[in-house]
């Protein structure tokens, strides 16, 4: 299993507890949730990490039409490519539009300072790929 796979099966677990919780599903919940392991996991990146996670959040889980049914199995796959930039791989970043490509550059530029200069040339040099920039 790669990290990423690891990565999507930690957040079906984070759904599967919080459906097994007693307490009613809560997919804004679910979604902090899935954020806050998605920023662990980038712990090493800083405030860039948690950027992208709130951006992801409030893109495709508080903005959602049927929030009950969040994280998605569409959000999920967004997350899931956010991580595998963030790891560099740029095979696993298809689910990622232009818009979140844009996005996710603008929130690193802002960031740049703060994230290491070897991952912070992997990221451009993705952007650029992508004409994010």
């Amino acid at each position: 299993m790669d990290s990423i796979q690891k990565f999507v099966s930690d957040i079906e677990k984070i759904k599967k507890r919080e459906r097994a919780s007693g307490s009613g599903y809560s997919g804004e919940k679910a979604g902090r949730e899935v954020q806050s392991l998605f920023d662990r996991n980038n712990k090493m990146l800083g405030e860039v990490s948690h950027s992208i996670s709130d951006y992801w959040l409030n893109t495709y889980i508080l903005a959602s039409e049927n929030l009950s049914e969040e994280p998605s199995e569409k959000s999920i796959q967004k997350i899931a490519a956010m991580q595998a930039l963030l790891d560099g791989d740029d095979e696993l970043t298809g689910a990622l539009d232009k818009s979140d490509w844009k996005s996710l550059c603008q929130i690193v530029n802002v960031e740049a300072e703060d994230i290491p200069l070897d991952s912070l040339n992997s990221l451009m040099s993705l952007f650029v790929d992508h004409q994010a920039l």
